[in-house]
């Protein structure tokens, strides 16, 4: 599994980072959007309940009229006036189970009278005449069998039995029940009531209306309305009701309550409550909400995504590729993108760095290797020769040749061990100067002065030539005495060797950097293209190796030791010879 894991690029790791971090700011917004329904909601029914509370008013000032008193609790008048309350605006919102009350007046006797909202089941004939069964009589209990009765049908299939009273107003008839028959069962109501009239669901033609709860929630915000409007009461009549009680009854969120009285009459007192209708405040402020939210999820994961692959990855990927050319040493197709300036610009620049100094030792190696095998195939062409003499001359002496020839073999053996002798330590002045970073002998010197005790030193060679020279005096420098004698020995060694008799050779010492020391010889021009290579190990031109025999190595040794001193010497033909020039290395 953690394979699997590591296997999981940087874009979607970032990704799904990014998508649980958003989800944990999303569920507290989601939370908070939330609230603010339920407060909307909580606000609406507040609205509804102080608009319902108004038109009851109304109503009631309307129903009573000049009357000294409302009715008496179980006459004509207080049946009417209940019935009246209900109307036939069915969707009034105070007069359905949305919005409760009760209602608290005193007859003309001084006796309390309540009115409680009416819960109405009701039907319509063809006649357009409103039939409501008013259930408010029913206990919680009776009121849950009868919901599980109807089954949560909006349509009313079961055949309902009401016995009772009926009260017909100028728009409506308004049944208040005693017993309800649905099917096979029976409910009674709590306060007992005189059965004079019948209704049947069947019969007289009505069209079947709608269960008064919609839903479950609604029905139990309905009891819970209940519970705060009776302790209300309660409270009114002057009962002690115990602070736990209170809390427990209005800690239910499904209604808004309020109690009053009526302005211009102290006789009655309202207790009105209002379910709070959360269905209709989440269906306003997560109307759409969720797709689009999640649309607008997905859609910003998808553009991150395409971001980090495009910002990071895909570079990232570029850059490792390129990183791979580097370890097969394809720098010529080695092509990193040195434009950004990020982090990833910086790995690139690093990159390009490693791969130029491992081109560069690369090719310092493939150069090494090539001057180890130059130096190794010239080394064993040099010592195959006199090698073969010595075997040659060694056999010829043990044949017991005569004295005189084995005098002459010996010398000629003691010659070529010399000359053997000559090349090994030449080999190996290189080696060592190749192997050389700095001088540690290094001081100032009189170069005048080591130039003019070369010249003396290497009379006996110009003899049979014409030696001119120009030495300027106070010519110093730093460096190795021994190392810079040995290189201007090798310079006028070379001239002296290469120039023919009665040739002419020209020393000349300046204080310019650019040509410090010049020296020129006569001899046959030497090819354009050979020029560069006189400096190299082992190398001589054909003439060259007739006419000096020597081993190939002294311009090199002297290349090494100008550049330890930071100088070098170039070539060049002059007309009828060849001039070195040392000069600063820049």
């Amino acid at each position: 599994m953690k394979k699997r894991i590591r296997k999981i690029g940087i874009a979607a790791r970032l990704t799904a980072v990014v998508a649980v971090i958003l989800a944990v700011f999303l569920v507290p917004w989601v939370w908070q959007v939330a609230k603010l329904a339920q407060d909307k909601a909580r606000e609406e029914a507040n609205a509804s309940m102080r608009a319902s509370t108004g038109l009851l008013m109304s109503d009631l000032k309307i129903l009573k009229g000049d009357a000294a008193h409302y009715p008496a609790e179980g006459t004509a008048e207080y049946d009417l006036l209940r019935a009246n309350l209900w109307r036939d605006g069915i969707d009034t919102p105070y007069y359905n189970v949305d919005t409760p009350y009760i209602i608290q007046y005193y007859d003309e006797n001084h006796k309390r009278v309540l009115i409680r909202s009416p819960l109405m089941l009701y039907y319509y004939a063809s006649s357009a005449m409103y039939y409501g069964i008013d259930l408010s009589g029913f206990s919680e209990q009776s009121l849950r069998e009868m919901n599980e009765a109807f089954n949560h049908d909006h349509d009313l299939e079961p055949i309902i039995t009401v016995y009772g009273r009926q009260v017909k107003t100028d728009t409506q008839f308004v049944f208040f029940p005693n017993r309800i028959q649905i099917a096979y069962e029976e409910w009674t109501a709590q306060m007992p009531v005189e059965e004079t009239n019948q209704f049947c669901s069947y019969e007289d033609d009505y069209i079947r209306g709608k269960w008064i709860f919609r839903t479950d929630e609604v029905m139990e915000g309905y009891f819970d309305a209940l519970r705060y409007l009776d302790t209300e009461l309660r409270a009114i009549d002057g009962e002690n009701i115990p602070d736990e009680e209170w809390a427990e009854v209005r800690a239910s969120q499904r209604y808004v309550g309020t109690f009053q009285g009526m302005p211009y009459d102290d006789e009655v007192l309202l207790a009105t409550a209002a379910l709070v209708n959360r269905e209709n405040a989440y269906g306003t402020c997560f109307r759409l909400m969720l797709p689009i939210t999640i649309a607008l999820y997905l859609i910003f994961l998808f553009l991150f995504y395409k971001i980090v692959r495009r910002m990071v990855s895909d570079p990232l990927v570029d850059t490792a590729r390129e990183a791979n050319r580097v370890s097969i040493l394809a720098f010529d197709e080695f092509k990193p993108d040195l434009n950004r300036g990020d982090e990833i610009g910086e790995l690139n620049h690093a990159l390009s760095e490693m791969a130029a100094t491992l081109h560069t030792r690369w090719d310092s190696e493939r150069d090494l290797e090539d001057k180890r095998q130059q130096f190794v195939s010239a080394a064993s062409h040099d010592l195959k020769t006199p090698l073969a003499l010595i075997g040659g001359y060694a056999e010829a002496i043990a044949q017991d040749i005569s004295p005189e020839e084995n005098a002459r073999y010996l010398a000629a053996i003691e010659q070529e061990t010399d000359r053997m002798n000559g090349l090994v330590r030449e080999m190996l002045d290189y080696t060592r100067l190749d192997r050389t970073d700095e001088l540690k002998n290094r001081k100032t010197l009189n170069l005048t002065a080591l130039v003019r005790d070369m010249l003396t030193e290497y009379t006996p060679l110009f003899e049979k030539r014409r030696l001119t020279t120009d030495i300027v005096d106070g010519v110093r420098i730093r460096g190795d005495e021994t190392l810079l004698r040995r290189a201007v020995g090798c310079l006028l060694e070379n001239a002296a060797k290469y120039s023919p008799e009665n040739g002419r050779v020209s020393v000349r010492l300046t204080n310019s950097r650019n040509h410090l020391l010049t020296v020129e010889n006569d001899c046959e021009p030497i090819p354009e293209d050979e020029l560069p290579r006189l400096f190299e190990m082992f190398y001589r031109g054909d003439k060259a190796r007739d006419r000096a025999g020597g081993h190939g190595l002294g311009l090199a040794i002297l290349q090494k030791i100008l550049a330890l001193h930071g100088l070098t010497c170039k070539a060049e033909n002059i007309k009828g010879g060849v001039r070195f020039i040392v000069c600063n290395k820049d």
